[in-house]
Formats: structure tokens, C-alpha cells, sequence
């Protein structure tokens, strides 16, 4: 009896740390932006606004984008992981508007991205 009340507690705390250890995935609505440049506009009063006039042609120049890709929604910018470097790259291939919505996992200051699509219009 003993043994099936510890292994039902080891079990009990397995289930609830994994539980509350998976991140939900989240959509951030913001600026798309190269990370050098997108470091520059956090020190502005309104990061998001002044990023909305960075350019897609500086955003993908080679020595912006090798420093990898962000959002900026309000005061905050979060870095891409590699997939979303991917993507980034991929949407700017194909659009001219640097407002998007970003699906994916926040980790820290982080996203694991795993979509990029441009942003309704208002």
C-alpha cells in the first residue's frame, strides 16, 4: 500500500511540473525588424513606432540580417530563434509590409517561432 501511495505521488508531481512547464504558444502583433536595428529603437520613447519606419531594404541587407530577426510590440522586442530567422527571411522574400503577427513560444526574451503572417490592417 505504501509503495502505490508513493508511486501515485511521484506520478501526481510528474504530471503537474510537465503541465505547468509547457509553454502555450502566443500570437504577438508587431514590427518585424533586423536585431541590430531593432536594439537601436528600444532606447526611443515608443520602440514600436519608431521601428514602424525601419525598411524592409535595411531589414535584409546581409550585415542586418546576419545579426538574426525580432518583433517589437510596444516597449518590448523579442529575438527570434533560427526557425524564425527562416521565416523572417521567407516573409520579407515575399511581402513589403514589416507589421506581422508572430505565432510562437516566449521563451525569456526569446520567441520559437512558428509563423509569420503579415498583420491585419486597421
Amino acid at each position: 500500500m505504501r509503495r502505490l501511495l508513493i508511486a501515485t505521488a511521484a506520478m501526481s508531481a510528474v504530471v503537474f511540473v510537465g503541465r505547468f512547464s509547457m509553454a502555450a504558444e502566443e500570437s504577438v502583433t508587431g514590427v518585424l525588424i533586423d536585431q541590430a536595428c531593432g536594439a537601436k529603437q528600444m532606447s526611443k520613447d515608443d520602440p514600436e513606432k519608431a521601428a514602424s519606419s525601419h525598411t524592409k531594404a535595411c531589414a535584409t541587407k546581409d550585415s542586418c540580417a546576419e545579426s538574426g530577426y525580432a518583433v517589437i510590440a510596444g516597449k518590448k522586442m523579442w529575438k527570434f530563434d533560427e526557425k524564425g530567422n527562416k521565416l523572417a527571411k521567407d516573409f520579407f522574400a515575399s511581402h513589403d509590409h514589416t507589421k506581422v503577427v508572430v505565432k510562437g513560444t516566449e521563451k525569456g526574451d526569446t520567441i520559437q517561432v512558428t509563423s509569420i503572417a503579415e498583420a491585419p490592417a486597421k
